[in-house]
């Protein structure tokens, strides 16, 4: 946590000019806390440490702050928390005051003329604070029986997001990043989701804010690193992945154990998170190899 806009934008734009993606990672709970963080000492690389509404409501969001902050104190490279999906105006005025580095407000379901006035707001009071607004104009589709179906069947239902409005909204808002849709989607199909790597490239020469990139969980590697070089994406979301590996390990262990203290049983769920995110930021960033 560093909780400086400069310094959160120096970083961003020193991962865009090296060609690489810093990688955003969901955590609910402190156990997923710590394996991201694990991986960050292991890779010696900054990252972004997330929470949805929905698992910032569970974590609290000051527990959640606190946490991330003790665990990477001692880290000679920052690691950054963002409040993912924002459902709001008002969860993330609370975000901003808490002392977020970013805020993504998700107003891809409102019109888009509503979008644009509580991003601007947003994006004044958050810049007075030192922390930046991520934006994001069309849904990232996603289904909740995700492994069961064909990507095409979900992308087919949501808009892919247009070059010429995504300028447009950013000129007017100012925002810092944007949310792209471009076939990308939350979960993880029965086959990676294929990227539309040409829209992506006029998104990215359209505009001069820094791009997104939702639904990393599912994605293939070639799509992934065309995306971070042809279309300059510094920001990639991956959480579906870190919870299978928390669930899956969770109930193999309880499967063979008859311990009874918790915490002696999350040794193997920790490691497992934790080699998922070291798998990623490899991935994301090439020059850790």
């Amino acid at each position: 946590m560093i909780n400086d806009s400069q310094t959160s934008r120096q970083l961003l734009q020193q991962t865009k000019n090296n060609g690489t993606a810093l990688g955003a990672f969901n955590a609910g709970n402190l156990e997923i806390v710590k394996a991201i963080v694990a991986a960050a000492k292991i890779k010696e690389s900054s990252l972004i440490i997330e929470a949805s509404f929905g698992e910032v409501s569970h974590f609290g969001m000051e527990n959640f702050l606190s946490v991330v902050k003790n665990l990477s104190k001692d880290l000679p490279f920052p690691i950054l928390t963002n409040l993912d999906h924002g459902p709001g105006l008002e969860e993330c005025q609370q975000a901003i005051e808490m002392g977020f580095d970013l805020v993504h407000f998700d107003g891809s379901s409102l019109p888009i003329e509503e979008n644009i006035k509580i991003t601007k707001v947003l994006v004044e009071q958050a810049h007075q604070k030192g922390v930046l607004v991520e934006a994001e104009i069309n849904p990232i589709g996603n289904h909740s029986q995700s492994y069961l179906l064909d990507p095409e069947e979900v992308q087919g239902q949501y808009e892919y997001t247009d070059p010429q409005i995504a300028h447009d909204f950013v000129m007017e808002t100012g925002v810092d990043l944007l949310a792209v849709f471009i076939g990308n989607l939350h979960g993880v199909y029965n086959s990676a989701p294929k990227l539309d790597l040409e829209r992506l490239k006029l998104i990215a020469d359209s505009t001069d804010c820094f791009l997104s990139l939702h639904g990393g969980s599912g994605l293939s590697e070639d799509d992934i690193k065309m995306a971070i070089a042809v279309g300059r994406i510094v920001k990639i979301n991956v959480n579906t992945e870190l919870r299978l590996a928390f669930k899956e390990t969770l109930t193999n262990v309880l499967k063979g154990s008859e311990e009874l203290a918790v915490y002696k049983l999350m040794g193997p769920v920790e490691a497992a998170v934790q080699k998922v995110v070291e798998e990623k930021l490899d991935l994301f960033n090439p020059s850790l190899l």
